[in-house]
C-alpha cells in the first residue's frame, strides 16, 4: 500500500530571536522522474568517490539504523563529515550535488542562514555534517546535510526512485531572513472569518502531524486567506529545482490537494513577526 505524510510550510515563531521553518515532505508512493533521480545519484556518487578511507568510513553509514532516523535541529556533533574537512575539489563536487537539489535561490537563503550561525571568520558552511546513508554508487541511499538551523537536503533514492523527502529546515537568529514568509502568513490569520485555526497557547512541534480535531480546512477560509497561504507554500517550494517542485505538486494532489488540507496556528495569536516578539506556530498539512 502507498503511503504519504505530509506537513507543509510549518512556521515556528517560539523565541523572539529565532525563526524556523520546516518543509515536511515524507512519501513512500512512486512518482516518476527518473532523469533527477539519475543527476542525484550520479553526482552523489563522484563526491563518495571523491572522499579518502578515513573521510569514507566517517561520511558512509548503513542506510538502516537509529542514527538516520534521528532529526535533530540544535547545533552539534553528528554522524558524517563536516564539510570543513574536505578539499577544494570535493567541496565543488558535494556543491554539484547540493545544486540538483537546490534551486539557486535555494542556496543563496542556505548560505544566507549559514552566515547568519558562522562565528568569527569561521567558514559559514564548513561545521555542517554530511552523510550517506548506503551507497549511491550501487544501492539504495539517503543523502543529508544538516546542522544547526539549516537541514536542506534529506533524500531517499530506493530502486530508482525517490521514496522520502524531508524534513527541511532553514531557521534563523536573528529572525531577519525570512520576512516575507512570515508576512504572508499573518496576512493570512488577518483574512480568517474562522478564528478557531487558532491552538492557543499550544505549541506547534515540528516533527509532529496536526493532531485529530487541530485546524480548519483549507477550502472554508476566505479567498484572501487561502492566496496568502498558497503563496508560503510556494515561496518554500521555489528553494528547490523544478523536478522536485513537480513532484511536491502531484503528491499534494494524490492526497487531495488543497480541497483536502487543513490549516492551524499555534501558541499566540499571530499579530506580529519573531524579531518584533511574535511567538507563533503555523501548520499546514
Amino acid at each position: 500500500m502507498s503511503v504519504a505524510y505530509m506537513v507543509a510550510c510549518m512556521i515556528r515563531n517560539c523565541h523572539p530571536r529565532r525563526l524556523g521553518l520546516f518543509l515536511f515532505l515524507f512519501f513512500l508512493n512512486t512518482l516518476s522522474a527518473a532523469e533527477f533521480e539519475k543527476s542525484f545519484r550520479a553526482a552523489v556518487s563522484d563526491f563518495v568517490r571523491s572522499l579518502d578511507v578515513t573521510q569514507t568510513e566517517s561520511c558512509m553509514r548503513p542506510l538502516e539504523g537509529k542514527q538516520r532516523w534521528r532529526m535533530q535541529y540544535t547545533g552539534g556533533q553528528r554522524p558524517g563529515i563536516q564539510i570543513n574537512q574536505l578539499n577544494p575539489k570535493q567541496r565543488k563536487l558535494l556543491e554539484r550535488a547540493l545544486q540538483v537539489v537546490l534551486s539557486p535561490y535555494g542556496w543563496k537563503m542556505a548560505n544566507e542562514v549559514a552566515k547568519q550561525d558562522a562565528k568569527n571568520s569561521e567558514d559559514p558552511l564548513g561545521k555542517y555534517w554530511i552523510t550517506c546513508f548506503g551507497d549511491p554508487r550501487k544501492d539504495d541511499f539517503a543523502f543529508r546535510l544538516a546542522e544547526h538551523h539549516l537541514t536542506i537536503v534529506h533524500l531517499e533514492v530506493a530502486h530508482g526512485e525517490t521514496k522520502e523527502f524531508g524534513p527541511i529546515l532553514l531557521g534563523a537568529n536573528p529572525p531577519s531572513l525570512w520576512k516575507v514568509d512570515e508576512q504572508l502568513l499573518l496576512a493570512a490569520w488577518k483574512n480568517m472569518d474562522n478564528k478557531t485555526a487558532l491552538m492557543k497557547d499550544k505549541k506547534g512541534v515540528a516533527s509532529k502531524a496536526m493532531t485529530e480535531g487541530e485546524g480548519v480546512m483549507f477550502c472554508e477560509l476566505s479567498v484572501p486567506a487561502q492566496t496568502a497561504i498558497k503563496a508560503a507554500f510556494q515561496r518554500r517550494l521555489n528553494l528547490f529545482t523544478k523536478p522536485l517542485i513537480d513532484r511536491i505538486y502531484k503528491l499534494h494532489q494524490a492526497r487531495g490537494g488543497w480541497e483536502k488540507s487543513k490549516v492551524a496556528f499555534y501558541n499566540e495569536v499571530p499579530t506580529k513577526r519573531s524579531i518584533e516578539g511574535g511567538r507563533w506556530d503555523f501548520k499546514c498539512g
